[in-house]
């Protein structure tokens, strides 16, 4: 089993690393102005997509996975929220150029080809636009079986230093580049859970009895364990001028 499939499965809100919290605290730390459109690429089940929704944003949610879109539809009911979901790309992204004022992405934009999902974040921001863009990112030297492991397990297309993801940005045309929060992998990632239950996750029926989820899960732990000294994850800043 993959490891989208198994966070599919699961139903898992906010799979990023630090979680929901670390959400919350970014939007606490870089509030968005009131009233923003709100890209969010990546949805997955809406959690950070309903909460923004709830905060008087107006938020569409991309995910590539309509099985996850249906959980967030559910949730988005749930929630009575008015949030537009759409099945896509982030290298092809479904909507006009200049739409929205925000995109946001959580531990995405690795899964495809960065400088094609960066330039289509690019591409439908406003001018004056903000990405806000939490990634996965190399934080030090690593054995090129072990980048192929990584790169591998989670489905990446690529696994960037710092200094590769600021390239990047400033390649896709952002004018100001950041990063904010650089952080290692914590070895106990499940305590980030704990901290913002999501009272709202839809599981789906059986997965507990089904072993290959457990192996999944067992082997994310161990290289996370693995890797934890080489490997953490950054907020990537990028405006549009």
């Amino acid at each position: 089993m993959s490891y989208l499939d198994m966070l599919t499965r699961l139903g898992v809100g906010s799979a990023h690393p630090g979680g929901f919290a670390a959400t919350l605290q970014q939007l606490s730390e870089f509030p968005l102005p009131a009233g923003s459109r709100v890209l969010e690429v990546g949805c997955g089940t809406g959690r950070t997509a309903c909460h923004l929704a709830r905060n008087g944003h107006t938020v569409t949610g991309l995910d590539i996975r309509e099985e996850m879109l249906a959980k967030a539809r559910q949730r988005a009911a749930a929630e009575k929220l008015d949030v537009t979901f759409v099945q896509g790309s982030i290298d092809a992204l479904p909507f006009t150029n200049g739409s929205f004022n925000i995109v946001l992405a959580e531990s995405v934009t690795n899964f495809a080809d960065s400088s094609i999902a960066l330039s289509e974040y690019f591409r439908v921001l406003k001018p004056g636009g903000v990405l806000y863009d939490r990634e996965v990112m190399l934080m030090g030297d690593m054995a090129q079986e072990d980048y192929a492991e990584v790169v591998r397990f989670f489905g990446f297309h690529q696994l960037l230093s710092v200094e590769g993801w600021l390239e990047a940005l400033t390649a896709a045309g952002f004018a100001e580049t950041a990063t904010k929060n650089r952080s290692m992998f914590q070895e106990h990632l499940a305590a980030e859970s704990e901290q913002t239950p999501d009272m709202l996750q839809v599981i789906d029926g059986g997965v507990f009895m089904d072993p290959a989820i457990w192996k999944t899960s067992l082997e994310h732990d161990e290289l996370i364990h693995k890797n934890r000294l080489n490997m953490g994850y950054a907020l990537l800043i990028g405006t549009k001028s």
